[in-house]
């Protein structure tokens, strides 16, 4: 008999100033998802909802436990012949605390073996990003849409060396500097583009990942990011800023200086784009 194979769970909290009712409603209505999580959303005719991040990234879940305003449990549904070794699922728990919402979140189903560490990072880093911009969303842009800036390149060089060309003068930071900032702190830099961007961190590790408000884009949410996902066969570097009341010409204006930036910095890969 086969011994059960170890799994591990990612599981991120945090503290909404908003009724439990416009929480769930976030999580569960598709116009409301696309205001924070994904870029398009919808319901299938078979009840199962769908999510797109673009023509790469496409997520097909089924409700499979809700208990409104308590609990959601959705598990993924794949094509067939491309079933995951292991089971997988995410819940949700929401917990109305005095006006505010406490919000639980546990994706389950990712092996302990060391070929699934950069896919179980991705996703930990991932969920800390998305409860964070729907914070952002219900606190201070409730009921309006969102507009995304994002522009994403396969890499051909390592981790460091992508960062590293990112962060410099002819690049991200020709004023201001990223090292050694932590949650919390005030950050503000100005691209080789002359874009600004300020406002407080969420996070920063070095060589992969910032992501900030930006309140000089109306309290936008920037992300610099970094995956090296090897089951997936890719590596890449993406910047997003997912803004709030921004007209939509300045936020296509944007996304075209960082397409221009990122095909400097990584012809080889954008050669095969």
């Amino acid at each position: 008999m086969n011994a059960p194979m170890q799994t591990r769970s990612v599981e991120e909290t945090i503290e909404i100033n908003a009724p439990v009712e416009a929480v769930w409603k976030a999580l569960n209505d598709a116009e409301e998802m696309t205001r924070w999580f994904p870029l398009k959303a919808g319901e299938n005719p078979d009840g199962t909802v769908w999510m797109a991040w673009g023509d790469d990234f496409k997520f097909v879940g089924r409700v499979e436990a809700s208990e409104p305003l308590r609990y959601l449990r959705t598990v993924p549904v794949f094509p067939p012949g491309q079933q995951p070794q292991v089971k997988m699922a995410t819940e949700v728990w929401l917990e109305a605390r005095a006006g505010k919402t406490h919000v639980r979140i546990v994706q389950s189903g990712f092996l302990a073996d060391a070929s699934w560490n950069e896919e179980f990072d991705g996703t930990r880093r991932g969920w800390h990003f998305q409860l964070r911009g729907l914070k952002l969303y219900l606190e201070r842009h409730l009921g309006t849409p969102r507009l995304v800036a994002w522009v994403r390149r396969f890499r051909d060089v390592g981790m460091e060396e992508a960062w590293r060309r990112l962060m410099t003068r002819h690049a991200l930071l020709a004023e201001g500097a990223l090292d050694g900032l932590r949650a919390g702190d005030r950050y503000r830099f100005r691209t080789a583009a002359g874009d600004t961007f300020e406002g407080a961190v969420h996070a920063y590790i070095a060589d992969k990942e910032f992501a900030g408000t930006v309140e000089n884009w109306n309290h936008a949410f920037l992300r610099v990011q970094l995956d090296e996902l090897p089951m997936r066969k890719y590596r890449d570097v993406n910047l997003w800023l997912q803004t709030y009341g921004v007209p939509e010409a300045e936020v296509r204006a944007l996304e075209s200086r960082w397409r221009e930036l990122l095909d400097r910095l990584f012809p080889a890969a954008a050669a095969k784009a």
